[in-house]
């Protein structure tokens, strides 16, 4: 794992980790879901959070468990949780795994579920350099992926590609079901949603 590390916090700065080594991938996500959730909250809290949103798309930085480390809030302590975080599900049988913060409403979780012990999405423009206020730029534009889903695909920029390229297929996968990964979530469920949890529905409205 590469030694270098990076401060991950919402916009006011209430909720904060430190990353250790390099995400296991970055990519600007344009499928409805992802993209209807950066700008729910984004409607909602306007400018006052860190948007999710690139080039129309979802800015998604993923890292194991291994490569995080959770500062504030305590994800042992259920009631920081609650009071922190609200999630997001997309329509009324959708699965909770989003998550913004309540105080300045950045979303911050992309994808964490207690089925992924290891594996974590986060807002890719929320990762700064160890100063804390520089934004981290990436080397390259990443990777637009899910355009034919995507609300303006013809405003979609390159790189990009219909569905997501198999390099990065593999790459989540074998982080993900890797039975010997290390570190997990394990131990921090207060960081997942549970039935205390402020629930929000982004509403469904492309079908």
């Amino acid at each position: 794992m590469s030694s270098c590390s990076f401060i991950y916090r919402c916009n006011c700065g209430n909720f904060k980790a430190k990353i250790i080594g390099l995400p296991v991938n970055s990519v600007v996500c344009h499928c409805h879901s992802c993209v209807a959730a950066g700008r729910y909250v984004d409607e909602k809290f306007g400018p006052k959070n860190t948007s999710v949103l690139r080039n129309g798309g979802a800015h998604i930085t993923s890292f194991t468990a291994a490569n995080i480390e959770f500062e504030q809030p305590d994800f042992t302590d259920a009631e920081q949780h609650v009071d922190l975080l609200g999630w997001l599900r997309i329509g009324q049988h959708g699965e909770p795994f989003r998550a913004y913060t309540k105080c300045c409403g950045t979303l911050v979780f992309t994808l964490a579920t207690k089925s992924l012990f290891t594996y974590c999405g986060l807002n890719g423009n929320c990762i700064y350099l160890n100063d804390g206020i520089t934004p981290l730029q990436p080397s390259a534009e990443p990777m637009n992926i899910m355009t034919k889903f995507a609300f303006d695909a013809e405003k979609v920029p390159e790189p990009k590609c219909n569905y997501v390229t198999l390099g990065l297929a593999w790459n989540v996968a074998k982080n993900i079901l890797n039975p010997f990964a290390s570190g997990t979530f394990k131990g921090k469920d207060a960081m997942f949603y549970n039935e205390r949890s402020t629930l929000d529905t982004v509403p469904i409205t492309w079908e």
